[in-house]
């Protein structure tokens, strides 16, 4: 009889595994649309996702949520099916089906049993070549967009987000949520939708991503047969015009710290958002960032997050990130805090910020927030649409196919003297916006007029 295990402390972990991004083909037909392709025999299932170059950076400056109405729109008519049938088809089928669209791009997925994903991706094309965006259905969800705004006046989280990307945007791009405003959600027309989809659901610049338990040859023919139809500006010597460039999100950084504080009595707690202008997707300095914010703010463990919750008690959770976009995207601090506490714990927000910008993060740290990100990688990677969210990534910010294991490549690389000058570089508290909703009462005492957020002597000691 074997002896029973110890149990006086935990096993010890084995030894790391590699992990590597799956090889993945790539291949482009005629009219300039792209297929990704990842065959994955594990289970018997496919996750077909069009990402086409529709996001809300090609919104009009005077109708904002555009892109996302046009993309909820196409699920709902097509010249042969009304929305229904569309419904029915897809449950037919024993799969799901979504579009949307984010600051970057339009998506139509469809997550099927692998014998019908050929019937899959024919609707698919169908959606994207001819949906009939319906005047009724635009009115239903014009209705349903309208009542979404107004929930969001009274969410202490939704105002405290839309008050920030004003404050570092004002009314240019990002400065509006995905889903606009109300002025211009009453006034968007059948007209403007069927002209956007005109101008952007185009070829050149999308891509067909396919993840699963396919035949990649079978799966090139068949794509390569629905969208056929599918015209547009072709790659080439001589390509002709090209799909309309995205607007820029170009603000000035802010000279000095502001706070805004937006009233929202009877509020249980504060919701509080500090950060300032931050770099796009494709900035050289990612990798080190991505490190700087996981210690800052990207895991439980993180400084801010300890120091808020763990320390002090003001919060259930506080976090922080470089917002993933094409343009420069925000770096934002987010927590809801006990509005007692709401001006200390900013300061403690800033102190932290500062704390990176003054001295090197210790080796210990810095090697766990390696660990974190080689660690969680390979859990993104476990579902078909896990694998399909990297490759879309890939597309939408064009990055090299073997950007992800160059990528981990390039975290193990990082010292802290990289992570103190990226600190120094990219974190500019000096023009951080402070954006506080909750009982303005309560508030308006803590962040007086000339508050400025000085480093705390918990955080000196």
């Amino acid at each position: 009889m074997s002896a029973a295990p110890d149990r006086s402390h935990p096993p010890s972990s084995g030894a790391p595994r590699a992990t590597r991004f799956p090889a993945f083909e790539r291949s482009r037909f005629d009219n300039g649309l792209q297929l990704l392709a990842v065959p994955a025999k594990h289970v018997p299932l496919v996750t077909l996702t069009l990402v086409v170059p529709a996001g809300a950076e090609h919104d009009p400056a005077e109708r904002p949520g555009l892109a996302t109405l046009v993309a909820g729109l196409l699920d709902e008519g097509t010249r042969d099916r009304d929305s229904e049938q569309i419904a029915r088809h897809i449950e037919g089928l024993g799969g799901s089906l979504s579009t949307s669209a984010d600051w970057d791009a339009a998506y139509l997925q469809a997550e099927v049993l692998a014998p019908v994903g050929g019937e899959a991706l024919a609707l698919l094309a169908e959606l994207a070549l001819e949906a009939t965006l319906p005047e009724h259905e635009l009115e239903r969800l014009r209705r349903r967009r309208l009542a979404e705004l107004l929930r969001r006046r009274s969410e202490p989280a939704a105002l405290a987000d839309f008050h920030f990307a004003r404050a570092l945007y004002g009314e240019g791009l990002y400065g509006w949520p995905l889903i606009g405003d109300e002025q211009a959600a009453a006034a968007i027309t059948r007209d403007e939708c069927l002209d956007f989809r005109a101008r952007h659901f185009t070829p050149a610049g999308s891509y067909l991503v396919a993840v699963g338990d396919f035949d990649p040859a079978a799966l090139r023919a068949q794509a390569a047969a629905a969208f056929a139809s599918w015209t547009g500006p072709r790659p080439g010597p001589r390509p002709g015009p090209r799909p309309p460039a995205p607007r820029a999100a170009s603000p000035s950084p802010r000279e000095r710290v502001a706070v805004q504080i937006v009233d929202h009595a009877g509020a249980a707690q504060t919701e509080l958002r500090i950060g300032h202008l931050g770099i796009p997707k494709r900035h050289p300095d990612r990798v080190t960032l991505g490190l700087l914010n996981t210690i800052l703010g990207g895991k439980f463990t993180s400084r801010i997050n300890l120091n808020l919750r763990e320390r002090h008690g003001w919060t259930y959770g506080a976090s922080s990130r470089f917002a993933d976009r094409r343009g420069s995207g925000p770096f934002v601090v987010a927590a809801a805090v006990v509005t007692d506490h709401a001006a200390e714990a900013a300061a403690e927000v800033f102190a932290e910020i500062e704390r990176l910008r003054a001295e090197p993060v210790s080796q210990a740290e810095l090697d766990d927030a390696k660990s974190f990100i080689i660690g969680v990688f390979p859990y993104q990677l476990q579902s078909n649409s896990g694998v399909s969210g990297r490759l879309e990534d890939l597309a939408i910010h064009d990055l090299p196919d073997d950007h992800y294991q160059r990528q981990l490549e390039a975290v193990r690389e990082v010292s802290a003297e990289a992570i103190l000058r990226a600190a120094r570089e990219h974190l500019r508290p000096e023009q951080a916006q402070v954006v506080v909703v909750g009982p303005a009462g309560e508030l308006d005492p803590q962040f007086a007029a000339e508050w400025r957020p000085a480093p705390s002597r918990s955080q000196l000691a």
